[in-house]
């Protein structure tokens, strides 16, 4: 199995949810437990499928010719070439999906996964266009009849015949699959082959029989394009629909024979597309049959059939419709089955019963195909489902050439030629038919997924999946009596109607016994009786024979394969205890031929049993002395009926190793418990010498930095705070002195008025340096003042000279973190400045060690700026803050909070966030150590608590809880 495959099996076998479009848990559950399609159908039954739609040629050949003449062949001819094309480009998607049901509509959704509107519009214009085959035949079937009848001067209700052959198919395949198939077997053989005889015997009749026309005609019918149009338009719906081989690869026991199925129909299409229209163009040429189909049929047989042509061409015709219509109650609920599980359509469509009964599905298509009665008229019919295929065709192309990087897409430069030819088709050759007609095609596709959405959303129960399913479920032994009287009314009722259809056959053939058209209306009754009778069977005993001999076969397969494949010791003996069937594994248990085995009592070998083996246990353990010496063998006896005795089933297995082994076990289990409890108190003490280190290791990292970092702001503290108090110490000095240089100058004003003097005093301002010098005198002192509060906080912080616990105000331990942290809080590059909220109480002095906690404070803080700054999916926050919060609790705690409103952290981070070694910074931007520090400093060292409260989006907030003493 290719990679892709098992991709595209492992996507179907998961599907989501919200792919399946259903409303719930529980029914998304009740629908993967409920059964799929089963792989019941055998390939000679699918191909019997796949070549029904080569028959859709006698409803469609007739009319182009009288329309077209022979203007029909150059229609039927790049349709032939392209219908062939199809079928090969089916088979390669085919073996890509092997498992999608509904054939080519189905693939093209899978082309247009891309785009989920044309995945859902295409297959429903293939499902259109199927889906009016059977109202199509029945409306043939019943003016074929009609017409067999008036000219023998007789009547026939009209309208029941058209609901009973369009109903007739959809009574099979309510019954399951298998029957269909089994019934397109019987007959689409010799209807595909008379269809050939008549294609083949014709053109030789033409090419060489004397009385023939010529195999060429004498004149050619000028070219219209938009009649041309007008019939491609038809042509899509009966030449490209060969590939129904496809929708039931799925099902198929052999899905590689199946698809062999699709080449092999194609090159039937020229012999009978082209060579059927052929003998058309030369044969029925006769005037006044119109479209008649089997006046044409019949026109162009007569030559080299003679009189056997009118009841061939009507065994043509209603096997024709019949197996045409019987394919497309077949193919349509596998394409809604297939969407619905694709997610494209309500679940209700994928439900499906045990039996392979698509009923949901089934029932949509009923409705739907028997809608089209209403309208009557074929070609109206024609034209409206035949806009929703060619629709189909179209997007098909169109999603070949999408796909054409695809190693299943064929020919993706011809499928786009094909799309633009078609496309011009749509639109020439439906207003050439009927613009309200082509509207109201073009509308229907929309209009199905529109009652889709309905079935969706109405609450009513059919509409749900559940009900189908419980319809479906297998019925308890009490339910035997309603299915009895199930059956004998489905009987009473199929029989009673098959009996009236004799009688009135019976009638009209004895009233017109001498008339040659009792033998065409004697094929059209003798066929539909087989589909009645079939139908009788597959409602009535067919169900329970397959069922039994499918219980029958099981059970002797799985009896046959016990015998010889078990490695245990089967036996099978009578109720005398006698054996009378052993199988292989027999001889090695024994030691002796299985044929000196049999016809022996078993109680001879295994002393333990009596002689009646209705007195044995279901389970014991025997001793069997053989050329091993003394073995222990288990016993497990069943029974199981046969018409003439009873029988019982003996299992042997001789368990004398492993009583030995369970000895040996039992021996070993003391010293096994003994080495697990050793083991476990090793690894407990093991763990608990790792987190005793770890927190050594932490501590030690904890010391190292404190003595570090205290050093430092100590160090730094002490070489500003000499100059500092230096430079403070003399600027009182400073002051006097020039107090008195400007009192000295004020007196030299006052007493000497030199020119040279004044004019200097001018230009240096003096009355400007008299009023700015006291003025800087005082900035300098207010500069040294604050520096002094600067080392002054840098000490407090560092603390080095506090070790021990010492009561301290701890509102200054936070501001002097502040202090060192202030160019952190300040914007950068744009960044706004983060605000800082102190809503400090007045709390009495705490004895703590104030180093320590200074460096809580910092780590907790400085993690807080971090979360602020950063930028998760091109988002940061836009007004950041921190919020500090402290009280005093029952007069015992204190308790500090602080708040930050970042992108907070979930859960996952939260319960680790105090680990060592845990971080979600970058790598090079933190150790994971801050924070496992600051938690065994509050918790270990002050006897306190510290914890985070934190979700998505909300921010985090850390409660630092520290009592005022420890005791």
């Amino acid at each position: 199995m290719s990679a892709e495959l098992l991709n595209d099996q492992m996507n179907e076998s998961n599907l989501s949810v919200k792919l399946l479009g259903v409303d719930s848990n529980q029914e998304y559950a009740q629908l993967q437990s409920h059964p799929r399609l089963p792989l019941s159908l055998s390939s000679l039954e699918t191909w019997g499928f796949g070549m029904s739609g080569l028959l859709l040629w006698l409803g469609t050949g007739p009319g182009m010719h009288a329309d077209l003449g022979t203007q029909a062949i150059w229609v039927w001819l790049p349709s032939a070439i392209v219908g062939m094309l199809i079928n090969f480009q089916a088979k390669s998607l085919g073996t890509k999906w092997p498992q999608v049901s509904g054939g080519t509509a189905n693939y093209t959704a899978r082309l247009l996964n891309n785009y989920p509107v044309l995945a859902r519009i295409a297959p429903i214009g293939y499902f259109v266009g199927w889906s009016s085959v059977p109202a199509i035949n029945a409306i043939i079937l019943t003016h074929l009849i009609q017409t067999t009848l008036s000219n023998i001067g007789l009547t026939c209700p009209e309208t029941l015949l058209k609901i009973t052959f369009t109903l007739l198919p959809f009574i099979l395949a309510f019954s399951g699959t298998r029957a269909l198939g089994i019934l397109h077997l019987c007959f689409v053989i010799p209807a595909l082959g008379f269809l050939l005889l008549f294609c083949l015997q014709g053109l030789g009749w033409l090419a060489f029989a004397p009385a023939s026309p010529g195999l060429l005609p004498d004149t050619w019918s000028s070219f219209s394009f938009p009649g041309w149009a007008k019939w491609y338009f038809i042509a899509v719906y009966a030449i490209y629909d060969c590939e129904t081989a496809a929708s039931f690869v799925a099902e198929s026991k052999r899905p590689a024979t199946t698809l062999q199925c699709l080449p092999f129909v194609a090159w039937l299409i020229p012999p009978i597309y082209l060579g059927g229209s052929w003998l058309l163009m030369q044969l029925a040429t006769q005037p006044g049959m119109g479209d008649d189909t089997f006046l044409n049929l019949l026109a162009a047989a007569k030559p080299f059939w003679g009189q056997s042509a009118s009841w061939l061409v009507t065994l043509l015709i209603v096997c024709s419709c019949l197996l045409s219509s019987a394919t497309a109650v077949s193919n349509c609920p596998r394409i809604l089955y297939q969407l619905s599980l694709d997610g494209y359509l309500a679940p209700v469509f994928s439900v499906v019963s045990r039996q392979g009964v698509l009923g949901p599905a089934l029932t949509f298509n009923l409705l739907i195909g028997a809608s089209y009665l209403i309208w009557g008229d074929i070609a109206q019919i024609l034209t409206v489902t035949g806009t929703g295929y060619l629709s189909f065709s179209i997007l098909f192309h169109l999603a070949l050439w999408l796909g054409r990087d695809q190693p299943a897409v064929k020919w993706p430069w011809l499928s786009l030629g094909f799309f633009m030819v078609e496309l011009v088709v749509l639109v020439v050759g439906g207003l050439a038919w009927s613009w309200k007609d082509l509207l109201m095609g073009l509308l229907l596709m929309p209009g199905i997924l529109l009652i889709d959405t309905a079935i969706r959303r109405i609450p009513f129960p059919p509409f749900q999946a559940a009900w189908w399913m419980q319809l479906y479920r297998p019925k308890s032994q009490g339910k035997a009596p309603d299915f009895m009287i199930r059956q004998v009314v489905v009987l009473i009722c199929l029989i009673c109607s098959t009996t009236t259809i004799g009688w009135l056959a019976g009638y009209y053939i004895e009233g017109s016994r001498n008339n040659s058209n009792t033998n065409n209306l004697f094929v059209v009754l003798l066929v539909t009786i087989a589909f009645m009778g079939v139908a009788i069977a597959t409602w009535t005993s067919l169900p329970q024979v397959t069922a039994l001999d499918q219980a029958r076969e099981q059970a002797e397969n799985l009896f046959i394969t016990a015998l010889d494949t078990v490695p245990d010791t089967i036996l099978v003996v009578d109720e005398q205890g006698i054996i009378n069937q052993a199988n292989p594994a027999a001889e090695q248990l024994f030691g002796i031929n299985n044929s000196n085995l049999l016809n022996h009592y078993l109680n001879e070998y295994l002393s333990g049993l009596v002689n009646q083996p209705s007195q044995w246990s279901y389970h014991s353990e025997q001793t069997l002395n053989n050329h091993h010496g003394l073995r222990i063998i288990e016993t497990t006896i069943s029974q199981r009926s046969k018409p003439s005795l009873r029988e019982y089933i003996v299992i042997l297995r001789d368990i004398t190793e492993r009583k030995l082994a369970e000895a040996q076990l039992q021996q070993t289990l003391q010293v096994k418990d003994e080495l697990a409890t050793q083991a476990i108190n090793q690894a407990q003490e093991l763990e608990t010498t790792l987190k005793e280190l770890q927190k050594t290791q932490t501590q030690l990292i904890q010391t190292e930095k404190m003595s570090s970092l205290g050093q430092l702001v100590a160090g730094v503290a002490h070489e500003i705070n000499n100059p500092v108090n230096f430079i403070h110490g003399n600027l009182a000095h400073v002051s006097n002195y020039s107090q008195d240089l400007l009192d000295l100058i004020a007196l030299y004003q006052e007493q000497y008025s030199n020119p040279i003097i004044q004019k200097h005093i001018e230009e240096i301002d003096l009355n400007y340096l008299i009023e700015d010098l006291p003025k800087t005198l005082s900035s300098m002192k207010v500069g040294t003042d604050r520096i002094r509060q600067i080392v002054l906080t840098l000490r407090n912080f560092s603390r080095l000279d506090e070790a021990d616990k010492k009561p301290v105000n701890i509102h200054e331990g936070i501001e002097s973190t502040f202090l060192i942290l202030q160019n952190n809080l300040k914007g950068k590059a744009g960044e706004p400045e983060i605000e800082i909220i102190k809503e400090y109480a007045d709390l009495p002095k705490i004895e703590c060690y104030a180093g320590q906690l200074n460096q809580v404070f910092m780590n907790i803080l400085s993690n807080a700026i971090h979360a602020l700054r950063i930028e998760i999916e091109g988002k940061k926050i836009a007004a950041p803050s921190i919020r500090i919060n402290t009280q005093l609790v029952d007069e015992k705690w204190v308790v500090i909070k602080i708040k930050d409103n970042g992108f907070g952290m979930n859960e996952t981070v939260r319960a680790r966030l105090f680990d060592p070694f845990f971080t979600t910074k970058s790598v090079g931007e933190g150790t994971g150590l801050g924070l496992s520090i600051s938690y065994q400093i509050v918790v270990d060292k002050h006897g306190g608590n510290l914890e985070c409260i934190s979700s998505p989006g909300e921010g985090a907030e850390f409660l630092i809880k520290i009592p005022l003493k420890k005791y």
